[in-house]
């Protein structure tokens, strides 16, 4: 059974939605029908860059519903629940971008209405089926690490490292939430999730620093403040009490990003390129000399990589009923670690999860 998809929010800068496009042309049940921008040229763009019709342009959301069977919402964070509210009216599953909303209270509250009428959604976030995550999630389930104590990851993007780029949506507190903690911390948190959670329980106490670096940026009526933050550094405790720290920023070079995860017996890493590497301990307990690179599988692939499976996924569970995690639920889940990190920052103290 072939279903129909649009997409609302094709965007100008970055190009979430041509890689959400890559997704949807990756599993052949999937047709895109329908798209959608608050801004027409932007869409007549975005169809020429992707070698698609002009024809699947709407010109109303209410013209997108009536083309889909279900959509997907690449748009500013605060119009998220605007959006996905009018797929729950008409009963449409929805795949949406990340964070779900600009705070966790906003994304329980998603998250509950999406559960009451009843719809499929699905979260948009796809680092755990990248190759190096399925090849670490590999590792850590067969007991090579040991217990787990020590969880370090920095990542980030560097094109706003720029101070000449201009203000956009994504760097004010109004339509964005917080800045570089929710934009990659997200990510960062849904892998901690993915990777250790079973082996070492959930996030109990986070502490975190947040700064805006570039404060003023230029705007269509000149200088414009930065409201959210571009740089971050975050402490979780897990409950076991593993500790992870987190780097998440808008402005450094590329550098150094990667993870590093340490257990009793064994250490594994990623690189920026995103090789894995394995470090064991040797018979009399000190590390070994050198890491070894470990290689990818056929299984830790993706047809159509991350995305390609996200929207296996949201297929599936619309078309069979087939269970997922990564829900709305699940957001809002992810938004509670990010919102105790921002107020630890404005308290200047540790925040356990359960005080948000």
């Amino acid at each position: 059974m072939g279903l129909r998809i649009g997409i609302i929010g094709t965007g100008q800068t970055i190009g979430v939605a041509t890689d959400h496009l890559k997704g949807i042309q990756a599993v052949s049940e999937w047709e895109l029908t329908a798209i959608y921008d608050i801004k027409y040229e932007n869409a007549k763009q975005w169809t020429e860059r992707n070698n698609l019709t002009e024809g699947i342009i709407c010109s109303s959301l209410e013209e997108v519903f009536e083309k889909v069977d279900a959509i997907t919402i690449c748009t500013d964070n605060l119009s998220h629940g605007i959006i996905a509210r009018e797929a729950m009216k008409r009963k449409v599953p929805v795949l949406c971008e990340k964070p779900l909303s600009i705070d966790y209270y906003e994304s329980k509250i998603l998250a509950e209405e999406a559960e009451k009428v009843g719809i499929v959604n699905y979260m948009g976030m796809q680092y755990r089926y990248h190759p190096y995550a399925q090849l670490i999630k590999e590792i850590i389930e067969e007991g090579k690490l040991g217990e787990v104590f020590s969880y370090r990851h920095k990542l980030g993007g560097w094109r706003i490292g720029n101070p000449n780029v201009g203000l956009e949506w994504r760097m004010k507190k109004e339509t964005s939430g917080p800045g570089a903690v929710a934009d990659f911390g997200i990510h960062q948190v849904d892998l901690i999730h993915f990777f250790l959670h079973e082996a070492c329980g959930a996030v109990q106490e986070v502490q975190a620093e947040l700064g805006t670096f570039i404060p003023y940026r230029k705007g269509d009526k000149g200088q414009g403040m930065v409201s959210n933050d571009d740089l971050a550094a975050v402490i979780l405790k897990l409950q076991n009490g593993a500790i992870c720290t987190l780097n998440n920023s808008r402005l450094l070079p590329p550098e150094g990003d990667g993870i590093e995860i340490v257990g009793t017996k064994g250490a594994v890493s990623m690189n920026q390129q995103g090789e894995v590497f394995f470090r064991n301990r040797t018979e009399d307990g000190s590390w070994a000399a050198e890491a070894v690179l470990m290689e990818f599988q056929e299984k830790h692939k993706f047809p159509g990589l991350a995305r390609g499976k996200q929207y296996q996924e949201f297929y599936e569970a619309i078309a069979n009923g087939k269970e997922h995690e990564l829900s709305f639920a699940y957001g809002a889940a992810m938004a509670r670690v990010i919102d105790a990190a921002v107020l630890s920052s404005e308290q200047g103290r540790r925040v356990k999860i359960s005080e948000i």
